[in-house]
């Protein structure tokens, strides 16, 4: 099963990690993911999250776009994570970072 927190690879523009966001009772019940896609492009914006290489797994330091939040059908995602989960204070930072993104008001 794909499990929150996690980061594996997907199809999606391109091959790229993505992180899964979705709980993991709708992870059991969907066919698909919330997912957020990473990316090597570092850009700096309320809405994005930095990894460093070896977070989760990832092979070198990338950004978490968190404005691009999506659903991802399960079969576009492999089956076994690049790695550990991500922190519970780095997940915290990818839930600001959405609410940011959607236009809710985060200090």
């Amino acid at each position: 099963m794909l499990r929150r927190g996690h980061l594996y690879w997907a199809r999606m523009d391109k091959r790229r990690p993505v992180l899964v966001l979705s709980p993991e009772s709708r992870n059991e019940r969907a066919s698909d993911v919330i997912v957020v896609p990473c990316s090597t492009v570092l850009r700096a914006g309320p809405w994005h999250v930095q990894l460093v290489r070896g977070e989760g797994g990832i092979g070198q330091r990338s950004v978490l776009k968190c404005e691009a939040i999506t659903t991802l059908p399960k079969h576009y995602l492999e089956t076994v994570p690049l790695g550990p989960a991500l922190s519970a204070l780095r997940i915290v930072e990818v839930e600001r970072a959405v609410l940011r993104a959607i236009g809710v008001p985060i200090s």
